[in-house]
């Protein structure tokens, strides 16, 4: 069994900004989400794949409480989110390590206590000035980036597909070294 996290921020606000990378990735699935608690889950490829509904930087609160309830331990969980250490049109797979002061990691990490869970990184770039970060990653792609960026979330659901298929280290073979910028 295994968990597949998008993370995310709920309401329609937020649907198409760059810190919704998670559930953009999980929407491109095809699968039925419901309602249970404070998330929306669905049970497919012999996991669950999970939208937290609580805000981004409390992911936590939702995945400590599935993971225990489905016996899963951390190296059988994904967190798919966003990444401003990354440019646009990069994804990367980690195992473990810095949570790089990402506030819903943290909220992982603390919940499981562990940072031995698997990340999907989709680099969204950098902000114009590192004081606007928190603005830009609640900030929508410009129209001239949403090629590339559907380009990423098709090879991010390929990405997580391949995790749950195949395991860690093929798909970061596969995946770390791509670079779909023009």
């Amino acid at each position: 069994m295994f968990l597949v996290v998008g993370q995310g921020n709920p309401g329609p606000g937020y649907e198409r900004t760059r810190h919704n990378a998670g559930f953009q990735v999980l929407d491109r699935l095809g699968l039925e989400f419901r309602k249970r608690g404070e998330a929306l889950l669905a049970e497919a490829k012999g996991g669950v794949f999970v939208k937290p509904l609580t805000y981004y930087n409390a992911t936590g609160r939702v995945v400590g409480p599935l993971a225990r309830f489905y016996k899963i331990p951390p190296e059988r969980i994904l967190v798919v989110h966003d990444e401003m250490d990354l440019p646009l049109g990069r994804l990367r797979f980690k195992a473990g390590g810095g949570l790089a002061g990402n506030k819903g990691l943290i909220s992982i990490a603390e919940a499981l206590g562990s940072t031995g869970f698997h990340r999907l990184r989709l680099g969204i770039g950098k902000p114009p000035s590192p004081r606007e970060g928190a603005r830009y990653v609640l900030s929508p792609f410009r129209p001239e980036e949403l090629p590339l960026w559907e380009r990423v979330l098709e090879a991010a659901r390929g990405a997580v597909l391949c995790w749950v298929e195949e395991g860690f280290t093929p798909c970061a073979n596969r995946y770390n070294a791509l670079d779909l910028a023009p």
